[in-house]
């Protein structure tokens, strides 16, 4: 998946006239999106569609959870379609043109999981778009990466996953970095018995173009890279559309 790819030519040209970076790769990963789908976890912050293009946005609560679980969101918050667990949705098998999820893949606990299902909801021709935090431009900077290992034996072996391990880390490197041993775990309690919506994995833009293509060459998931942008210091996450062949 290299860099130089059909829309970096459109990017160049847009900036040097003035456009925002954001909007001007947004607009980029836009074209790829037609027909019927959704967008899975947009809390506050919808991915804007093209004119003609259909979506529903799902989350895992209904609007009066979300602002009980965000309240620094308040009345920002996107209404939820549909509620239901990422990994889990009530949408048939190849049913969906488009799926977006923007920043919720390291929210998800078993993301090979994740990427497996939304594999099957789609259509053929349909389209993926990821956006993933780069985690040496973001809060999760001091955490180590997630490794594709590490995700391959907990994807087989679930019954062995480690939450508070995750929680523990979440909070030790990326939120509360000076807590004592006895607060840390403290505030692991509350924050599972919450079930807060942590990040449970971090990567590298490399690890999520690995992670691509570990699904399409061990898991045979017949989809292919068409756009790639990748983190750096003033984008800070790495922006990836798959499409079903």
């Amino acid at each position: 998946m290299p860099n130089g790819n059909p829309g970096s030519k459109a990017v160049v040209e847009a900036v040097g006239k003035g456009a925002p970076l954001r909007w001007v790769e947004n607009k980029v990963l836009a074209r790829h999106l037609h027909g019927l789908g959704i967008e899975i976890g947009a809390l506050w912050r919808k991915f804007r569609v093209p004119s003609g293009a259909s979506v529903w946005y799902v989350d895992r609560y209904d609007s009066d959870a979300l602002a009980g679980e965000y309240p620094e969101v308040g009345a920002k918050i996107v209404p939820p379609d549909v509620a239901a667990d990422a990994t889990s949705l009530p949408f048939r098998d190849a049913s969906l043109d488009f799926i977006i999820a923007s920043h919720l893949l390291e929210h998800l606990p078993f993301p090979l999981r994740g990427l497996r299902h939304w594999y099957a909801l789609l259509r053929s021709g349909g389209t993926l778009l990821l956006k993933v935090p780069d985690k040496r431009f973001t809060f999760d900077q001091r955490r180590e990466r997630t490794t594709l290992q590490h995700l391959v034996a907990e994807d087989a072996e679930p019954e062995n996953f480690d939450r508070r391990a995750h929680f523990r880390d979440w909070i030790k490197n990326s939120v509360e970095q000076t807590l004592s041993t006895k607060d840390l775990e403290r505030e692991t309690d509350r924050l599972m018995t919450t079930d807060y919506s942590i990040h449970y994995h971090v990567w590298t833009s490399r690890d999520v173009r690995d992670l691509a293509e570990y699904t399409q060459t061990a898991m045979n998931l017949s989809w292919r890279p068409v756009q790639f942008f990748g983190g750096c210091f003033y984008r800070k996450e790495c922006s990836l559309v798959l499409r079903k062949d």
